[in-house]
Parts: structure tokens; C-alpha cells; sequence
């Protein structure tokens, strides 16, 4: 039969039989091994650290983050895609749009954006072009907000139980529908 000990620190040390016996002097008897390598032997069980706990939550809201931008925002009745990609281009374009604007430049009177259902906005002038990156810059200046307040929350969780409780979901969907 197996015997578990840990070290002072509550880090697994192995499980022994046959007689033998951990090589750390200070080892303690455990009644298991944990389930997850990492884990802690806190009194009587075994706990995830903190610190793990956190940073498993941190990458959540990471890929959170991204699915939001994934997701895209409503748009004149269509959906605007935002992720990285997406926002290079609407920023540059956008910018183009400003300069032919300053310029007194025509536009083009076709120009279109491409959707995420592969339709196409018409963009008929400079402004329309600089209002979509202004409503685009906007919603990703709000899920930036809503991300950074998660990820202050998780820093400021003093307790393993308060980091693993904690909800990552709060916040990410629009206040309006989308212009």
C-alpha cells in the first residue's frame, strides 16, 4: 500500500511503499495524492494555489477577450467583425478617411465595408467611413474596460476561494444594440 507525504511547504512529495520513505526529513503523512500536479495539501486537503488559480483565470479572460472581439458589435443591422485584423483595417481606413476628408478628396461613391456575413455596408462618403471607426474604436475601447476591470478584480482576490468563485462573464455584452 502507498503512502503520501508532502513537504512543509505542502508540495507532493511521492507516494512510498514497500517500507520506504521520502529523503526530506521534515516530510508529513498524507491520507492522498492530489489530483492536479501543483496542488497544495492545506490541513486536510488539497487546494490549488492561488497563484495558479489566477493565472488559469487570467487566460480565461484572455480568450474571453478574444471571442468578444470575435463576436464583432452591431452595425447598422449588420455585425462588424473587431478582431486584430479587423482593426488594423478599419483604422487605416478610417484614417484614409480623414485625410481625404481634409483634403476635400473625393471619395469612392461605391465603397463598401465587407461584414462578418460576407455582406457589404455602403460607405457612400469620408464621415461614413470615419463614424464606423469611431463606433468600432469605441466598442473596443469598452471590452478593453470590461477586461481590465476582470483582471484588477482577479488581482485584488485576496483567497484561493475568492479567485475560483470569481465570474469572468459580467460585462461583455453591449449596453445599446449597436447603431
Amino acid at each position: 500500500m502507498l503512502r503520501h507525504f508532502v513537504d512543509a511547504d505542502g508540495r507532493y512529495l511521492g507516494g512510498f511503499g514497500g517500507g520506504a520513505l521520502p529523503d526530506d526529513n521534515g516530510a508529513v503523512e498524507v491520507s492522498s495524492a492530489p489530483d492536479r500536479a501543483g496542488d497544495r495539501w492545506l490541513g486536510d486537503a488539497w487546494v490549488r494555489p492561488p497563484a495558479d488559480l489566477r493565472a488559469e483565470k487570467l487566460a480565461a479572460l484572455e480568450r474571453r477577450y478574444e471571442a468578444a472581439l470575435a463576436a464583432g458589435m452591431a452595425y447598422h443591422g449588420k455585425v462588424l467583425q473587431l478582431r486584430a485584423v479587423d482593426q488594423q483595417n478599419i483604422t487605416a481606413m478610417g484614417q484614409e478617411a480623414r485625410w481625404a476628408l481634409a483634403a476635400a478628396a473625393p471619395w469612392p461613391a461605391d465603397f463598401a465595408w465587407r461584414m462578418a456575413d460576407n455582406s457589404f455596408l455602403p460607405l457612400a462618403d469620408a464621415p461614413a467611413m470615419i463614424a464606423l471607426g469611431e463606433a468600432a474604436k469605441a466598442e473596443i475601447q469598452r471590452l478593453r474596460r470590461v477586461k481590465w476591470a476582470h483582471a484588477d478584480a482577479l488581482a485584488a482576490a485576496a483567497t484561493a476561494a475568492a479567485i475560483a468563485a470569481y465570474d469572468i462573464e459580467a460585462g461583455w455584452v453591449p449596453l445599446s444594440g449597436g447603431t
